[in-house]
């Protein structure tokens, strides 16, 4: 114990963040190689990844950079600590704590450690030892992943920092070469090396990581491969039983409110002790962010207001005043994480779901429908809708029928199954970049929602590079080699 204790203390030290460069130590004084012989030393290092995870997502950073830039909520003015404001509006700068990504950068420094070291480690089976590895690899994917989808051209650093020769000020590079030459490698390896017969919802294994394969395949339009992966993800049994269900359509808020469901395929684990409060519960279920009145207001049309999600989601008694973007109501905000007591205050051990089954399912459905597959794909769409106690979609509905063809009106419909069904769970503004409809559907969110209530400051999205957060000013300050993204 007392060397794992130890050797937690040293990959502490030595993951160096992008703007530490001057204070990087070689492995001639850390011992760092001391430490990679055994697998449990290898789980243990591997676990200060998720420890990492925990503490960039903690505070504003997760809402911030999943969820607020899209049309799903509005932050509460109030400034200070909490800007939330400032990214609904599209004003975005290089001094916002969220636009720092050293977070990121310090789990990829410890995969660097773990692909170095792993593959020398003795005295371990090569199944466990290809699983280990596979796990950094899938680490390293989801960081980078993150990264290019978050800030566009990122530095890429693939290897540890073993002596002072391996000390760079790295430039950035394009978001392109980072997902050929990093990420979609690193996923394959996993995929080749990983034990399928391993399951935890907390860390790596055979689900998250096609669920992942399967998300970086829709971000590339790689159609045929998200099918292709999603299909292994919903093949994957224990002992004959299919590994992941959907929950039932009374327990659907489970899926947040537990996050450890037959549905959550990988969770973040969160430890009020260790982490503080949850973020998305903090956040996102009291006053700092409300729900967008045009979510509530679709939500309770005809086609929608029997929606067994949307009483477990948001408050549907709540009334909007003519004011309640500049004096919000809590009650407006999202208790799908604590339905009716809201906020939970003290013990609060909330987890975070990062993928779960019904995200995949409509990944999919969209997917086939690219592929001209559309039979396929409303049979995918219609799970979660009679889950949701809806009725089926079909190719004949108006909605379908009115856009300007099957194929965009299909996807319009999924995009807004998903639209409801992750409301709070980080999707909706990815959802939007990768479907390239981010600059209409927020334009329209300005003009037709925030300047109807009074909010006229905000930034209409006019170029590519509004799409993406700067990078932060300290980042840049400290390597000169570091540009800024656009006109920040």
């Amino acid at each position: 114990m007392k060397k794992i204790i130890a050797f937690l203390l040293v990959a502490l030290s030595l993951t160096s963040c992008l703007n530490d460069f001057l204070d990087v130590k070689p492995e001639s004084e850390t011992y760092s190689g001391k430490f990679w012989k055994t697998e449990n030393q290898a789980r243990v290092a591997l676990t200060t990844v998720y420890a990492d995870m925990q503490n960039n997502f903690k505070a504003i950073n997760y809402i911030n950079w999943f969820e607020l830039r899209s049309d799903n909520f509005y932050g509460n003015p109030v400034g200070g600590t909490y800007p939330f404001n400032l990214i609904n509006i599209n004003s975005l700068s290089p001094t916002h704590p969220s636009a720092d990504w050293n977070g990121w950068y310090k789990s990829i420094s410890t995969t660097n450690y773990a692909i170095h070291y792993i593959p020398g480690m003795s005295n371990i089976s090569d199944l466990k030892r290809n699983n280990l590895l596979a796990e950094a690899y899938f680490l390293r994917a989801y960081c980078y992943f993150n990264l290019i989808r978050i800030w566009g051209n990122v530095p890429l650093i693939v290897k540890p920092t073993l002596t002072f020769d391996d000390v760079v000020k790295p430039f950035r590079d394009s978001s392109q070469v980072v997902m050929d030459s990093v990420i979609l490698k690193d996923l394959n390896f996993a995929v080749n090396n990983v034990d399928e017969t391993q399951k935890d919802v907390f860390r790596f294994s055979a689900g998250p990581l096609y669920a992942l394969a399967t998300d970086v395949a829709m971000w590339n339009h790689d159609y045929a491969k998200a099918v292709y992966y999603s299909k292994k993800l919903l093949d994957l049994k224990d002992a004959g039983v299919t590994r992941y269900t959907l929950v039932s359509g009374g327990d659907f808020n489970k899926v947040c409110s537990s996050a450890i469901t037959d549905e959550n395929i990988w969770t973040l684990k969160w430890s009020y002790l260790n982490n503080g409060y949850n973020p998305i519960t903090q956040y996102l279920s009291f006053m700092y962010v409300l729900v967008s009145k045009l979510v509530k207001d679709n939500w309770a049309t005809p086609d929608w207001n029997k929606d067994l999600r949307r009483y477990q989601t948001i408050d549907t008694t709540i009334v909007y005043g003519g004011n309640h973007l500049s004096n919000p109501s809590p009650n407006a905000a999202m208790w799908k994480y604590e339905p009716v007591k809201r906020l939970v205050l003290g013990l609060n051990e909330k987890f975070i779901p990062l993928y779960r089954l019904a995200d995949i399912i409509l990944l999919r459905a969209e997917a086939l429908n690219q592929l001209g597959l559309k039979t396929e794909a409303l049979l995918e769409l219609n799970k979660i809708r009679t889950r949701a106690g809806l009725i089926s979609k079909t190719l004949t509905d108006k909605d379908i029928v009115s856009a300007p063809n099957i194929t965009y009106g299909l996807e319009s419909a999924i995009l807004q199954e998903r639209q409801f069904e992750l409301l709070g769970e980080g999707k909706r503004w990815f959802d939007l970049l990768r479907t390239g409809r981010a600059k209409e559907v927020m334009n329209y969110h300005f003009d037709n929602y925030l300047n109807l209530y009074g909010v006229t400051n905000y930034n209409k999205f006019t170029d590519n590079w509004q799409l993406y957060w700067p990078v932060y000013q300290d980042n840049i300050i400290e390597n000169e080699n570091l540009t800024q993204t656009g006109l920040y």
